[in-house]
């Protein structure tokens, strides 16, 4: 009994030790600004994609040319996401020509339609989809952390690339979503 509480003790300490030294190592730039422009060399077009939205609609990204289009990479096991989310929504309320596309990388269709239910009004501009096998999330923009946001121009290129949660009320969104849609 008392080998088998320590090897647990072990354990867990082997665990968390390993834990900690592997998000020390991706964490390495710890003072990361919340919104930051997406590097590239030249205006990075958004790749060609199409996604099913949890309403059984499939949509393709050049659906949304001529509007400012946000995608978000998001999950409701995400606690920060989950923070997140009613900010989304309501820029799309106070944005009506602003597109929004929540991509939710959860397992099941089940976990989202679950959480939608908790929030009162959705509005058409927010579409929200599951990304099947995270394909879009990792395979086309390589998102690995969430939640992430990309702001697509009109014209379909990336305008920027802002990662973790953001005041989407904000003075400095606002300026940017204007900019955009002249």
């Amino acid at each position: 009994m008392r080998t088998n509480i320590i090897l647990l003790m072990l354990t867990i300490l082997l665990g968390a030790g390993l834990t900690f030294w592997l998000d020390g190592s991706s964490n390495s730039k710890s003072n990361d600004v919340p919104i930051a422009p997406v590097e590239k060399t030249a205006e990075e077009k958004v790749p060609a994609f199409e996604f099913t939205d949890i309403n059984g609609k499939t949509h393709h990204i050049d659906d949304f040319k001529g509007k400012v289009t946000l995608i978000n990479f998001w999950a409701t096991w995400c606690a920060p996401c989950v923070v997140e989310f009613p900010k989304l929504i309501q820029l799309a309320k106070d944005h009506p020509d602003t597109v929004i596309i929540a991509l939710s990388s959860d397992i099941k269709d089940e976990k989202i339609t679950d959480f939608i239910k908790k929030i009162p009004t959705v509005p058409d501009n927010f579409i929200i989809a599951r990304d099947v096998k995270r394909k879009i999330t990792t395979d086309i923009f390589q998102t690995f952390k969430l939640p992430e946001t990309l702001i697509i121009s009109p014209s379909g290129t990336i305008s920027k690339k802002i990662v973790g949660d953001t005041d989407w009320g904000g003075q400095e969104i606002q300026n940017l979503l204007s900019s955009l849609s002249k």
